[in-house]
């Protein structure tokens, strides 16, 4: 028997998982409770998924495949380092004000130690790290000591955790500012680009 699917229930579904994930963390957010949120029975959520993680993980691999179109987008259609750079981290700062319950999902998935992150995404996000790399070299712009791991940490994570800080410290309900994204975006410049 072919599975009934409701576009409006699988929606919520998703929406329910990243509210329940931000949260109560990966570990704190069960399949049963993911349902119930969702208004819909624990049959039809097994119905469409094994189970939390693999809810969770196509989730994920949906925004990350998301960011990486955008980032390949950036890739071939700038030819400068730094406006790649700055498109990323624009990009970053827009998903948090445009969405913040997904960035604050990336933000709890990447500090969880009972979630890890599917090897295809990692896969993906290293090699486009890599390509940025080797533009950043072939054009003088990228201190040759930096390496697509330093990359992943500055321009990913650093970007989630600042982002994170601000919404959990320093904003109540207000958006993330440009100044905000300018000030990440110096940083950032600091630490990568030569002669900054």
């Amino acid at each position: 028997m072919a599975r009934i699917t409701d576009i409006n229930r699988i929606k919520r579904l998703k929406e329910s998982t990243m509210k329940l994930v931000v949260d109560n963390g990966f570990g704190g957010a069960s399949a049963a409770m993911i349902a119930v949120n969702a208004k819909v029975s624990a049959g039809y959520f097994y119905m469409h998924y094994k189970g939390k993680y693999e809810l969770v993980n196509s989730l994920l691999q949906e925004v990350f495949s998301e960011a990486v179109g955008k980032i390949e987008e950036f890739l071939e259609s700038e030819h400068s380092f730094s406006s790649i750079v700055n498109l990323i981290v624009e990009y970053i700062f827009h998903l948090a004000n445009e969405d913040p319950v997904k960035m604050k999902f990336l933000y709890v998935l990447s500090n969880d130690y009972n979630f890890l992150i599917d090897p295809n995404i990692r896969n993906e996000v290293y090699g486009f790290l890599k390509r940025l790399k080797e533009l950043g070299q072939e054009t003088h712009d990228l201190d040759e000591k930096i390496t697509e791991a330093d990359l992943y940490m500055l321009l990913l994570v650093s970007p989630i955790q600042y982002i994170n800080m601000r919404f959990k410290f320093f904003l109540s309900k207000e958006s993330l500012t440009p100044e905000d994204q300018e000030h990440m975006l110096y940083i950032i410049q600091k630490v990568l680009i030569k002669n900054r």
